[in-house]
């Protein structure tokens, strides 16, 4: 069983999900499975998902560069997938790589697409930050947020680098 959490953002409405390991999915707005609503837990799956909401909240508000709910990647993908999407929360707060650039640092060359594919099917956005990822010639590319989303959070984090 996990619990679930419906929330509203400035970007529309998000969903949540925790195992008592930790967060498990992030959905973005237009992506929540039809009919999804807010499901209590146990204590711990609650305590993630209000530490998930707030760090969403502050990272939303310029206040957070830096996620530390705990992940649960128990659920997702395994494989060359698996490995970009934790490799992605690596990629620091303010900064792009293109899909060539991760795959150079995973050390698959050739496999920008498969780079691509593998941001496509994250299951946590913004906290494993496929967001940071464009495309060789700096547009954002594809974004399940929608690539509005996208070009705003690389913006607010341009923003908040910019204020220090």
């Amino acid at each position: 069983m996990t619990g679930l959490r419906r929330i509203e953002t400035t970007f529309g409405e998000l969903g949540l999900e925790a195992t008592d390991a930790g967060l498990t999915r992030l959905w973005l707005p237009g992506s929540l499975p039809l009919g999804f609503g807010s499901l209590a837990g146990s204590a711990a799956q609650e305590r993630h998902l209000d530490q998930a909401e707030r760090e969403l909240r502050e990272y939303f508000a310029g206040e957070r560069e830096q996620f530390t709910v705990t992940l649960d990647w128990s659920q997702a993908t395994s494989g060359f997938t698996g490995e970009v999407q934790r490799a992605l929360a690596e990629i620091p707060y303010g900064q792009t790589c293109s899909y060539g650039e991760m795959a150079d640092r995973l050390g698959h060359p050739r496999a920008a697409r498969a780079v691509g594919t593998a941001c496509s099917k994250n299951p946590l956005p913004i906290f494993s930050a496929c967001h940071r990822v464009v495309k060789s010639d700096g547009s954002v590319g594809f974004y399940g947020g929608g690539e509005a989303m996208k070009h705003e959070l690389l913006e607010l984090e341009e923003r908040v680098i910019g204020q220090r």
